[in-house]
Order: C-alpha cells, then structure tokens, then sequence
C-alpha cells in the first residue's frame, strides 16, 4: 500500500513555474505605441507617460498615450498595453489609470 501511496506522489506532469510579466523595453514601447496609435488612427506629433504596472486590463503593464497637445476632447488620452515586449492592445484611458495626472513627454 505504501509503495502504490508514494507512486501517486510523484508526478513528472508539474504545472510549468510562472514568471510573472517584465516591464516592457524601451524598443518595445515604442514599437508598441507606434502599433497602438496606427490602430486607433492618431495622427501628428505624440506623447507619451512613463511605464507603469497594472491590476487591470490585458495586460500587467501599461504607458498612457495622447496627441501632443494636451487634454481635451479633440485630444483624449488611450492606455497601451504590455506583458514582457509584447503589445497586447491599447483602449481609452479610464480614471483608474491616472493618465491625465502623469507627466507626458513626446514621443520619438
């Protein structure tokens, strides 16, 4: 009985170990904002805030992303996602995410 108890035991089929997700490179970021901005068909100069962690979205990293030419209604802010280097989408900003009270910087 012990032998066939301890044959249960050990398993060779283990879950894979979790990485949790990377903050995105700076090729990454830009690779990914200028995807996002195609996307959502923003045109002309852009800023940019910093990387920052998530709990919500599609991802666990985001940068917030905007026209150059700060808030308004012509102008409103979108949060690009990420896990790792990989893009994972972009959506418009919600007030959870803070955009409008971030530093923007323009994008390159």
């Amino acid at each position: 009985m012990t032998l066939l108890l301890a044959g249960c035991a050990s398993s060779g089929n283990l879950p894979p170990v979790y990485h949790p997700p990377r903050p995105p490179g700076a090729k990454a970021v830009q690779e990914g904002v200028r995807k996002a901005a195609a996307e959502v068909k923003l045109t002309g100069a852009l800023e940019t805030s910093a990387v920052r962690p998530t709990d919500h979205g599609p991802a666990s990293y985001f940068v917030c992303l905007r026209q150059l030419g700060g808030p308004s209604d012509r102008h409103p802010a979108y949060s690009v996602f990420f896990d790792d280097d990989a893009y994972k989408g972009i959506q418009s900003s919600v007030i959870l995410d803070a955009c409008e009270a971030q530093p923007w910087v323009p994008f390159n």
